[in-house]
C-alpha cells in the first residue's frame, strides 16, 4: 500500500508583518485562564481558571464552566473518562482531584496545601505534584502519592523535564533551582543563585527560566547544563512565563508589565531581543504558553486574564516560494518497502535548506540536508507514529506537514 501525504498550506518564515490572534473555540470563553490541557478524554480541551474548569463539548467546541470556587493551576489527562487537576489557594479544600468528564464531578485524591503544578513524566512513567508547603510529591498511578524526601521543607513551584533530566523551582522565602540527571533518583541544587519563577526545556534540551518582578536582575535566563548553572539572556521586568512552539521558537509572556515590554514576545537568540505580537491580543497579562500536539499547523496558545487565544500565522512565507506554496514539498510513504520519499520543489535547492523531523511531542529526531529534489529515508529508523516534517533554510521556518511512518 502506498500513501501520499501532500503539504497543507502551512507556509511560514518568522515575521511580525502579519498575524492574527483568535479566541479559542466556536464561542470563546472569557475567563481568567491559568492554564490549558489539550486532548483529554474524547479529545476535549480543558481550561484551568481561577474558579474551576471550562471544558469544550468535543463537537461544536462550545465551552461549559464547572465552578469549584478555587483556582485550578494545572490539569493533565488521566484516562479516557477522567483528568487529574491540582487546585487550591491555602484553603482546607486544597489538593489533587480527579474530575470525571462525563459526570463532571470532582473527587479528592490527596489533600495538599497550596499545590502549584501536576505533571506526568513519560521518561520515567511517574506523576509529579508541586506544593508550596509539602514540597514535591510523586506517584506511579496518579492515586497514591509519596513525598520526595529531598524536597521535604522545600516549596516546589514549577517543573519541567527533558529525557532523563528534571528541573524544579523552589519559590517562597528561599529561591533555588534543583536538577536531576537520573529521572529523579538523585537531586542537586543549582550553583547559580538565580530566583527562577518559571522554567521550560526547549525541544533541544536547553532550559530557559524567568526571573520575574522589578529587580535589577529580572529577565530571561538559560541553562545549557540542565539547570546546574544559569546565564542571563536578557533583562526584562515583570516577565511571567516562557514557552516554545513545536519548532523551538522562544515565547515570553508578561503580566502587569511596563508598556515597553508586555503581552507576547518571540525571543531572538542571536541578538537577544524580542519581537512583540500584541496587536489584536485582547489581554496582555499572560500566564502560560502551550502547544497542542495533535495540530498539524505551527500554533501557539496564550493563557491570559480574559481567556485563551491562539495564532498560527505568525510565520510568513519566504518570497522565493510565494508563487506556488502548495508544491514546496510533499511526502510519499511506501509501506510495502518501508521507505518514505520527500519530493522537493526545485526553487528550494538553491536555498541551503534542510528537513527537520520532529516527533509529536516536539522532540527533534532527524535533520536532513537537501542536496537533490528527491530524498529517500528508511522508515525503520523511526518508531511507528506521526511525525512533523519541517522545511527550513537554517534560519527561518518555511513549511511543515505531518506524516505517519
Amino acid at each position: 500500500m502506498k500513501t501520499t501525504v501532500f503539504l497543507l498550506s502551512l507556509c511560514f518564515a518568522l515575521s511580525c508583518n502579519a498575524y492574527t490572534w483568535h479566541g479559542l473555540g466556536a464561542n470563546p470563553v472569557h475567563v481568567n485562564a491559568l492554564n490549558i490541557c489539550f486532548s483529554c478524554g474524547n479529545y476535549k480541551d480543558v481550561i484551568c481558571t481561577t474558579t474551576g474548569l471550562c471544558i469544550n463539548d468535543g463537537a461544536n467546541y462550545d465551552w461549559v464552566s464547572y465552578d469549584y470556587s478555587l483556582p485550578v493551576w494545572e490539569a493533565i489527562p488521566y484516562d479516557t473518562a477522567n483528568i487529574l487537576v491540582v487546585m487550591g489557594n491555602g484553603s482546607f479544600s486544597d489538593g489533587i482531584y480527579k474530575f470525571n468528564l462525563t459526570s463532571h464531578q470532582f473527587n479528592v485524591v490527596e489533600w495538599i496545601p497550596n499545590p502549584t503544578f501536576i505533571k506526568f513524566n513519560p521518561n520515567n512513567n511517574r506523576y509529579y505534584v508541586g506544593s508550596r508547603y509539602n514540597g514535591l510529591l510523586t506517584s506511579t498511578d496518579g492515586l497514591n502519592w509519596d513525598t520526595v524526601p529531598y524536597f521535604v521543607g522545600k516549596a516546589a513551584a514549577a517543573m519541567d523535564f527533558y529525557g532523563n533530566h528534571i528541573a524544579v523551582v523552589q519559590e517562597n522565602n528561599i529561591f533555588a533551582t534543583y536538577y536531576s540527571g537520573d529521572n529523579g533518583t538523585s537531586w542537586n541544587q543549582s550553583l547559580s543563585n538565580i530566583p527562577i519563577h518559571d522554567l521550560a526545556f526547549d525541544p533541544n534540551g536547553k532550559l530557559y527560566g524567568v526571573f520575574t518582578g522589578l529587580s535589577n536582575s529580572s529577565g530571561l535566563y538559560s541553562s545549557t547544563d540542565f539547570g546546574a548553572t544559569w546565564d542571563l539572556e536578557t533583562w526584562s521586568d515583570n516577565m511571567e512565563t516562557v514557552g516554545f512552539d513545536i519548532i523551538g521558537n522562544v515565547f515570553a509572556g508578561w503580566h502587569g508589565a511596563v508598556p515597553s515590554e508586555q503581552g507576547v514576545g518571540i525571543y531572538n537568540t542571536q541578538n537577544h531581543s524580542f519581537s512583540f505580537f500584541n496587536t489584536g491580543l485582547p489581554n496582555l497579562n499572560v500566564h502560560k504558553f502551550k502547544v497542542n500536539p495533535i495540530l498539524s499547523s505551527i500554533t501557539i496558545f496564550a493563557c491570559t486574564d480574559t481567556g485563551v487565544y491562539y495564532m498560527n500565522d505568525y510565520l510568513t512565507l519566504l518570497p522565493e516560494l510565494k508563487s506556488n506554496p502548495q508544491e514546496a514539498f510533499f511526502v510519499s510513504s511506501n509501506f510495502s518497502d518501508n521507505t518514505t520519499t520527500i519530493f522537493i520543489q526545485p526553487d528550494i535547492l538553491h536555498m541551503d535548506a534542510e528537513i527537520t523531523i520532529f516527533d509529536i511531542s516536539g522532540r527533534k529526531i532527524k535533520i536532513i540536508s537537501i542536496r537533490s529534489d528527491e530524498i529517500c529515508i528508511d522508515n525503520s529508523e523511526f518508531s511507528k507514529g506521526v511525525y512533523l516534517f519541517a522545511l527550513t533554510d537554517k534560519k527561518k521556518y518555511i513549511f511543515s506537514t505531518r506524516v505517519f511512518l
